[in-house]
């Protein structure tokens, strides 16, 4: 919700009535405010920032122990995820913190006047409790405790970093740790940054939860780069700080504390997003249309698609017998480990379900495109598309589970250049960070495409008009699946500590992406033409940025050297003048 300061925001309540909304201060405008130094509220939450930088003092005095500082962000972290988190969780339903909002402002006199002290606008307002509706004060009330929590949740992380820092030298490998650490600082800095600049005080403090603004929501900046950039890439510091204190404690710790926000995130705001801002719109024609064709009516008979589509084994029907023969096979692959199979059988057998997953598949799609190969051989397209399902969804299944197998068969504890168990622990971590990024993308490219889009049904429907989304992960990033959807594999091979199983997954990754080359780019192009976009939102405001720097930079410099010519100008004239003089 991008807003200047020239303009007023009007709150909307759920009654419909209006009422302004002062300017207020982020923390770090109260900070440099100076009518805001004799806040309670500010003074407060300042002293509890001395407290905490003041543990790190007793640590290097020699009074605390260093679990004590863990224990410490954990206690706060958790107080944000879970304090916060359930304050929120009770507004968002059934205004239970409103509620007791007005059970304390009445029963305790003391909370009102301190509150109505505490708080203080950017702007000239007074900010008295009777002139604003409760939700606004309650939402006030919510942001005197928050401010505390989350300054010392940031504060106690800091000083968390500064015991478990290591000693640094000027070799290579300090340098290069802290050429990555300053990086993700500055990086999660500018990521928090452009985020309050688009969404401003009111969404970043979770404003929505107790009434709403009479503004529309834009989302641009780093909101059309990455998906909840707050609590996604603005945590990128808790990866690189770690790293340049080269502390793997630090880091499990960082990984924990970022869990807890990306928990905070799908508990707690998702479900409020989705209930106050997404509305279930009425379908169109168009998709009561489609879903006729796709899973069928009176008039169409048999469907292409069945409600419950087994997805790898999501949606499992046990009543279905193509179910049950995938499950048996895999199951015999599973049994397999049990007898005396040389490591290689495991890799040739997965090489040849990738060939046959990449090649002969892409082959049958291609050629389906083409001239309707693969329907040709059947009766009618739809026995066609459900026979090409069932093998489809088999291959993907089979194909990653070799890959699995593979893995687990040429396991390895000690790695070269990972010999102790801190480091193989680390490595074994980053490899499950991976697999958690690979399903999340899995999991939006799936809820964006539909079986429609998993099953390749543009290639065999031709009933169905084809239509392009760029909603969920293809906001960001186009083709996320032949990208952050492979990185499973290199976790996977992280995990193993193969490097084997690391070509493997490379391998993996260079025929994905010609399948996509060979096989999906030239289809989408024969059915959308000129319509398919060329960047994702990532590439598109990473270029829209270095444009306007560039053109900034331009302008400043043609500024530059009309400044220079007209002094040239000035002193030719002055010198001109000078010999007339003497003449």
């Amino acid at each position: 919700m991008s807003e200047t300061a020239a303009e007023k925001s009007f709150g909307v309540l759920e009654d419909g009535s209006r009422f302004n909304v002062p300017d207020t201060m982020s923390v770090w405008e109260a900070l440099i405010t100076p009518k805001s130094w004799k806040s309670p509220g500010t003074l407060i939450w300042i002293a509890s920032w001395a407290m905490v930088y003041f543990t790190g003092v007793l640590y290097f005095a020699g009074v605390l122990p260093k679990w004590f500082f863990f224990v410490q962000f954990i206690f706060w972290r958790l107080a944000y995820n879970i304090g916060i988190g359930y304050m929120l969780h009770i507004q968002s339903n059934g205004k239970r913190f409103l509620a007791a909002y007005k059970q304390c402002t009445e029963k305790y006199p003391l909370i009102r006047n301190l509150l109505e002290a505490s708080v203080v606008f950017a702007d000239n307002t007074e900010y008295k409790i009777s002139k604003f509706p409760d939700e606004f004060n309650a939402w006030m009330l919510f942001r005197q405790i928050e401010n505390v929590i989350l300054a010392n949740d940031l504060v106690s992380y800091i000083v968390l970093s500064l015991v478990c820092w290591s000693k640094m030298t000027l070799c290579a490998t300090d340098v290069t740790v802290s050429v990555i650490g300053c990086f993700s600082i500055v990086f999660a800095l500018w990521s928090k940054s452009d985020a309050h600049r688009v969404i401003g005080d009111f969404a970043w403090y979770w404003g929505d939860f107790f009434f709403l603004l009479d503004k529309n929501l834009t989302f641009d900046g780093i909101f059309q780069m990455f998906p909840h950039p707050m609590y996604t890439v603005g945590y990128a510091f808790m990866y690189g700080v770690p790293i340049m204190a080269k502390s793997y404690s630090l880091f499990y710790v960082s990984v924990f504390g970022h869990l807890c926000q990306i928990a905070f995130l799908a508990l707690v705001e998702n479900p409020h997003i989705e209930k106050t801002y997404n509305s279930a719109a009425e379908p169109s024609d168009d998709e009561h249309h489609r879903n006729e064709v796709l899973y069928g009516n009176s008039e169409h008979g048999e469907s292409y698609l069945e409600p419950n589509e087994l997805v790898v084994f999501m949606h499992f029907n046990t009543f279905r017998a193509s179910d049950w023969l995938l499950l048996l096979v895999v199951a015999y692959m599973t049994v397999s480990l049990v007898f005396e199979v040389p490591a290689w059988v495991y890799v040739a057998h997965y090489v040849a379900w990738r060939a046959f997953h990449s090649v002969f598949l892409g082959y049958i799609l291609t050629m389906e495109s083409r001239e309707q190969w693969f329907s040709r051989h059947y009766d009618t397209p739809k026995r066609a598309f459900n026979n090409w399902k069932r093998m489809y969804n088999s291959s993907v299944t089979i194909t990653n589970y070799s890959f699995m197998l593979c893995a687990l068969k040429l396991f390895q504890y000690t790695v070269p250049l990972f010999e102790d168990t801190q480091s193989r622990i680390f490595l074994m971590v980053v490899g499950v960070l991976l697999i958690s990024v690979n399903v999340y993308v899995s999991l939006s490219v799936y809820d964006t495409l539909g079986d429609y889009g998993y099953f390749y049904g543009d290639f065999f429907i031709k009933d169905v008009r084809p239509a392009l989304s760029y909603s969920g992960v293809y906001r960001y990033i186009n083709n996320p699946d032949t990208s952050l959807g492979m990185a499973a594999y290199y976790g996977v091979a992280l995990l193993s500590g193969s490097y084997t199983v690391l070509c493997l997954a490379i391998l993996s990754h260079i025929t994905v992406k010609v399948f996509e080359a060979v096989v999906e780019k030239p289809h989408m192009k024969k059915l959308h033409g000129g319509d398919v976009r060329k960047m994702g939102g990532l590439r598109t405001e990473v270029k829209r940025r270095v444009m306007e720097s560039r053109d900034e930079y331009v302008r400043k410099v043609k500024k530059l050297k009309e400044k220079l010519d007209d002094k040239r100008t000035s002193s030719s004239i002055n010198s001109d003048n000078e010999s007339s003089k003497d003449k």
